[in-house]
C-alpha cells in the first residue's frame, strides 16, 4: 500500500537527534514553555519572514487567539472561505463573531479577492472586521489582491488573518499578513509528534496578549485580566519542531519535485483538473478535481484503493453545508470544489517508482 502520507520517512534519519532533544528534556524537568519553546518561537518567526512568534496548543487555538487579540467578538463579521478544513470557520465562531464566506478562485482554490468585493458589498460590510484567506493545499492566497479588495470597498481597516497552516515554509508567507497563523499536526510540512500551533505578527503587543491568553490571560503568577485559555506549548513539540526546522526548505522541495513528476505522467489527461503551480506553492497536498462530480469522484477513489494507491478528501463538505455554518448566499464554487476533490500521496521520501503506480492506477481508474 502506498500511503497517502508516511511520516516514518522523515522521521527515521532524525531518530537520533529526537532522541537526544528528548532525553535532555527529561533530565530538566521542564516540560511548558521553556527554553526550547522560546528558542523555536524566534527561529520559526525568522524563518517564515515575521517579528514576533507566540506558540499554541493548537493550530485551531492560534486562529482563535488571533482574533482574541484583535479584539474580535460577537456583533462583528469575518470572512473566510468554506472549502477548507472547518477550524478556520469555528475559531470565528468561537469568538462569537458571525462567519462570512467568500467563494474561492476556481484555478487555485484559495479566497477571490473578486468575490471578497461582492461579500464587502453586503449590508454588513461595515462590520466586518477581519478576513482570514487560506494558503490551502501550499498555495499562496493572493494578499495583495484581497487588500486590493479591501481598499475598493472602504474595508482598509480591515485586519488580514493568514491561515497558512498548509504553507509552512512559503518563501515570506509569514510576513505578507497582519498575523499569520500555523498548525503544527503531525501530517503537517513541519508537524510535531502531537498537536501545536503558533501565531505570527509584526505589532510586540499583539504578541504580548497572545502570550497572556494562551496562558488563561495571566498578567503575573497570580492574577488573571482576562478570559484566556490553556494553550500552553509544550517543551517535546518545541524540541521535536526545532530539529526539523532546518529541513523545511529541503522537504518542501521534494515535495515540489513530486508535483512536477505528477504533472509530467498525468499531463492532457482531460478527465483530470491538475493543480496550478505558482512561486512559493509547497504542496501540503497534491489535489486534483475529478471531472464528473462527487460520485465519480467517488467510484475513482475505490478503485485506486482496491490497486493499493491511499487517497484522501480535502475537503468533500463545504463548511457553509455544515449545520452550524449556514451560508448566506449561493456557493457554487465552493460546492463543486468539494464534490471533486481528491488528493493523491506526496510525502518527502516519496520514490519515482511509488509516483509511476499512482499514476498508472489513476490513468487506469479514469
Amino acid at each position: 500500500m502506498i500511503p497517502l502520507v508516511d511520516l516514518t520517512r522523515i522521521h527515521e534519519p532524525l531518530r537520533d537527534e529526537f532522541s537526544a532533544a528528548f532525553s535532555a528534556i527529561i533530565g530538566s524537568s521542564r516540560y511548558h514553555l521553556g527554553p526550547h519553546t522560546a528558542a523555536f518561537e524566534t527561529e520559526f518567526a525568522q524563518h517564515e519572514g515575521a517579528e514576533h512568534g507566540v506558540c499554541c496548543g493548537s493550530g485551531s487555538d492560534a486562529l482563535y487567539l488571533a482574533l482574541r487579540a484583535l479584539d474580535i467578538g460577537p456583533g462583528d463579521c469575518v470572512v473566510t472561505v468554506s472549502n477548507s478544513f472547518l477550524a478556520t470557520a469555528e475559531s470565528i465562531a468561537r469568538t462569537g463573531a458571525q462567519v462570512l464566506f467568500a467563494e474561492p478562485d476556481p484555478t487555485n482554490y484559495t479566497m477571490d479577492p473578486a468575490d471578497l468585493v461582492e461579500v464587502m458589498r453586503d449590508s454588513r460590510a461595515q462590520r466586518i472586521k477581519a478576513v482570514i484567506p487560506v494558503h490551502l493545499y501550499g498555495h499562496r492566497a493572493d494578499i495583495r489582491g484581497i487588500r486590493a479588495a479591501l481598499r475598493q470597498t472602504g474595508n482598509s481597516a480591515a485586519s488580514v488573518i493568514g491561515d497558512a497552516a498548509q504553507a509552512h515554509g512559503s518563501p515570506g508567507v509569514g510576513g505578507e499578513t497582519d498575523i499569520t497563523c500555523y498548525s503544527f499536526y503531525p501530517s503537517k510540512n513541519l508537524g510535531a509528534f502531537g498537536d501545536g500551533g503558533i501565531v505570527l505578527c509584526r505589532d510586540p503587543a499583539v504578541a504580548a496578549r497572545i502570550r497572556s491568553l494562551r496562558n488563561h490571560g495571566r498578567s503575573g503568577k497570580h492574577n488573571s485580566r482576562e478570559l484566556g485559555l490553556n494553550s500552553r506549548f509544550d517543551e517535546i513539540q518545541a524540541a521535536c519542531l526545532r530539529v526539523k526546522l532546518p529541513h523545511l526548505h529541503a522537504w518542501n522541495e521534494m515535495r515540489r519535485a513530486l508535483a512536477d513528476g505528477y504533472r509530467k505522467r498525468l499531463a492532457d489527461t482531460e478527465d483530470l483538473i491538475l493543480p496550478q503551480d505558482a512561486p512559493g506553492h509547497v504542496y501540503h497536498l497534491f489535489a486534483v478535481g475529478i471531472r464528473g462530480g462527487a460520485k465519480r469522484r467517488d467510484h475513482i477513489a475505490a478503485q485506486l484503493h482496491k490497486a493499493g494507491v491511499g487517497v484522501g478528501f480535502h475537503y468533500p463538505v463545504a463548511v457553509h453545508q455544515m449545520s452550524l455554518y449556514p451560508a448566506q448566499r449561493p456557493l457554487p464554487i465552493t460546492e463543486s470544489l468539494c464534490e471533486s476533490m481528491i488528493s493523491l500521496p506526496l510525502f518527502p521520501g516519496m520514490r519515482e517508482d511509488e509516483l509511476d503506480t499512482v499514476a498508472a492506477a489513476l490513468l487506469e481508474a479514469l
